[in-house]
């Protein structure tokens, strides 16, 4: 049986409603495993324990690094609680190490087990001593050694041992924090905002805005590959697709070109609150950066925001673009970004949009427009489609078979 702890990290500072959070982990958890095997996730107080039988430790490894809620994990080994059985399995775990010249060592005992006869101490010191002696061309290091033996002895549990452990990405599990739906195109902006509200334990229904003819079929492929990489750190996802051309149309042959960008900004606010309720949603997630373009200006976002009293949450806010595009390249969504797909704020951009824009003076024009008949074309023709994060991989099978 192959083992895994997991620490909770910021999970643990949670009281009474911790086991909602810790079955919010559990449950990712299972899903992102259920292709390899049957998967056995034991939450409990302290820690959470992954058990399976046949898979690599390596892909477990790589599913549980990008799993929200969890701070870091070890493979470990499990022992009886007795000196002679953990002395046995650490130097069966320096044993299987390949030494090097001028590496260091270190170990570190957890002794949760009051009962247990050695303290932290000394079960440091009958280790260390049974290493060094094994292994002369090992150093003692305290600070940064090369490598560090972690012995725990759990209360009501057995004594388990680890020689690697791996950083999470930390944040809150999956779907703990209330639902949100994510304004999302194709750029760099939108899907890190997603990922990043994904890290804080809200759930994410996709939205977006098509308008074809004026944006193509590669385009709104290229927002489900996106959503399909999000599901990845997190669970099957909702992408739905609102058309928008009508309504863009209608902006364009009733609006002046400066304001066309913070009307259209409010329609899509109002569909996004209609969608929120159908959707038993909280909040509205996008990727704006604070004075990144006309639209994302102070003045701007303040008549925008006019139409909603929804929240609109975004962490992108004070971030500059290199550090949106470094956090593209981490979590997988650089390469799709960069395709050469434009969607409807693009293809329909103002020459010159205002970046000041006057709250009467937009309602104004606004009234040249049939908000509530444009509104609800739009909604009665959205589709839903549910994406996982094998979708790129199941549309890479089906075009093969085509050839």
């Amino acid at each position: 049986m192959k083992q895994i702890i997991i620490h909770y990290g910021e999970l643990s500072t949670k009281g009474k409603n911790r086991k909602m959070f810790q079955r919010k982990l559990a449950d990712q958890i299972r899903h992102l495993t259920k292709h390899l095997e049957k998967v056995t996730v034991q939450p409990e107080f302290d820690y959470m324990y992954v058990k399976w039988e046949e898979t690599p430790y390596e892909d477990i490894i790589e599913i549980l690094k990008n799993v929200p809620g969890i701070s870091r994990f070890e493979p470990v080994y499990q022992v009886e609680k007795e000196m002679a059985a953990i002395e046995q399995q650490a130097v069966a775990l320096f044993d299987r190490l390949t030494l090097e010249e001028g590496d260091s060592f270190k170990i570190v005992a957890k002794r949760q087990d009051k009962d247990f006869p050695l303290d932290s101490y000394a079960i440091q010191r009958e280790i260390g001593s049974i290493i060094g002696e094994r292994y002369p061309e090992l150093t003692v290091e305290m600070k940064q050694p090369t490598h560090k033996l972690t012995i725990s002895i759990h209360k009501d549990r057995e004594a388990y041992l680890s020689l690697q452990s791996y950083q999470g990405i930390g944040g809150m599990p999956y779907g703990s924090s209330g639902k949100g739906m994510l304004m999302l195109s194709g750029g760099f902006d939108s899907p890190i905002a997603g990922y990043l509200m994904m890290k804080r334990g809200l759930e994410i229904e996709a939205v977006h805005f098509s308008s074809p003819p004026y944006t193509s079929p590669q385009a709104l492929e290229k927002t489900k590959k996106l959503t399909s990489v999000l599901a990845a750190y997190g669970m099957p996802m909702k992408f739905h697709n609102v058309p928008f051309a009508k309504i863009q149309e209608a902006i364009r042959d009733h609006i002046p070109d400066q304001a066309s960008m913070t009307v259209m900004r409010r329609f899509m606010l109002r569909i996004m609150d209609q969608l929120l309720v159908a959707n038993k949603a909280q909040a509205i997630v996008n990727g704006e950066s604070l004075g990144q373009v006309a639209s994302q200006t102070i003045d701007s976002m303040v008549v925008i925001n006019e139409v909603t009293s929804t929240p609109i949450l975004r962490p992108l806010i004070a971030m500059d673009k290199t550090d949106i595009i470094v956090l593209a390249e981490d979590i997988g969504t650089y390469d799709i970004s960069v395709e050469p797909y434009e969607d409807c704020c693009t293809v329909f951009a103002p020459v010159a949009p205002h970046t000041k824009p006057k709250l009467d003076s937009i309602e104004a024009m606004e009234e040249r427009l049939d908000i509530e008949g444009l509104i609800q074309d739009a909604i009665e023709n959205t589709t839903i489609e549910v994406i996982d994060s094998d979708y790129i991989e199941q549309q890479q099978a089906a075009f093969s078979e085509l050839l």
